[in-house]
């Protein structure tokens, strides 16, 4: 396995570490490119305004790789926004953790007296934004986290340091997803990435501060995210019902989230309106008059049992099948 070593500042001289391990150049104190027989992709560096820096890494490893963070005397919260569609490992006080967009645990917030190493998964695409702030400018953020909800472990100072291991915003999926579309050697793309980095913190803070009303309205990307995943599930009703993981990914959210904000917007979960209009088709095609039996409906919609197939079609339309259904050699010619 290839190791990294670095330490983080807010200032661009922590690159000169990871330069020189990958006997490479800096360019404008900003884009390392990954040599070709560690992997394609680049590490960007940009000083956002006093007190922030933003790091994204967009990369495919080729061989195991760990890049190791020192912990250092610069006194920085690292927030981690990990977006990979794919398994990364984070480890943080000598445990490992699974981040990346489809594991749904997405975001890591490291005290910078915390050593931590990430390894990028061999053979996929990992992208990943890095906002590293100075701790002035959080002077409240720790003590408005109860200890039930996050984890703390002793700094170099045996004094405690904060770490925390959780999801990110639905908005802030979008905005990271809008960096992977744009080109790292566009003259724009640096003043792109300050922009969306200061609108990710943003949403963090605004969504961190909120108080916690249960009757807040969807916000319009949240609204077409769920419109989005409730048209799929309706164009899809001739196989299985996809899992909750599929359907939050694509929605950009947690699962719990979703199923909560689906249920909230619908008044209904995925997976019932799922089935209702799975049952709906069903009565459809009965009554068509295209079917000899009751089983080549039910396996047309990809039901494996007959007696499972006629309770749901009852609990959802209060009749049976046989009711509804018009054999095929039952309709005669006129003549």
């Amino acid at each position: 396995m290839r190791k990294l070593t670095h330490y983080y500042s807010l200032t661009p001289e922590w690159q000169l570490n990871v330069a020189e391990q990958l006997n490479t150049k800096i360019i404008d104190n900003k884009l390392i490119v990954i040599p070709s027989h560690v992997g394609d992709g680049f590490f960007y560096f940009s000083q956002i305004m006093e007190g922030i820096s933003v790091v994204y890494a967009d990369l495919v490893a080729k061989e195991p790789l760990k890049i190791i963070r020192q912990k250092s005397d610069n006194e920085l919260f690292i927030f981690h926004f990990d977006l990979s569609e794919h398994v990364n490992l984070i480890k943080i006080n000598n445990v490992d953790y699974e981040i990346g967009s489809f594991n749904q645990l997405d975001l890591a917030i490291l005290d910078n007296q915390i050593e931590s190493a990430f390894k990028p998964a061999v053979n996929e695409r990992t992208i990943a934004l890095r906002l590293l702030i100075d701790k002035k400018l959080l002077h409240d953020f720790i003590l408005k986290f109860s200890t039930s909800e996050n984890y703390f472990a002793k700094s170099k100072s045996n004094k405690k340091a904060f770490y925390h291991y959780g999801n990110i915003d639905s908005n802030s999926i979008l905005l990271i997803q809008s960096i992977k579309t744009k080109s790292v050697y566009d003259l724009s793309f640096d003043s792109f990435l300050k922009g969306i980095s200061l609108k990710i913190l943003g949403n963090f803070f605004n969504k961190f501060y909120e108080p916690k009303n249960k009757n807040l309205k969807l916000t319009d990307v949240e609204g077409q995210a769920l419109e989005k995943t409730k048209n799929y599930l309706a164009n899809n009703l001739y196989g299985p019902f996809p899992s909750l993981t599929f359907l939050s990914g694509m929605a950009g959210m947690s699962e719990s989230k979703y199923k909560s904000l689906f249920k909230k917007h619908f008044n209904d979960t995925p997976k019932n309106f799922f089935i209702d209009e799975k049952i709906k088709l069903a009565q459809k095609l009965l009554k068509s008059g295209e079917y000899t039996t009751l089983t080549a409906v039910m396996y047309e919609l990809n039901y494996t049992k007959l007696s499972y197939f006629c309770t749901k079609y009852f609990e959802v339309l209060k009749r049976k099948p046989t009711d509804d259904f018009i054999k095929k050699n039952a309709i005669k010619k006129v003549t």
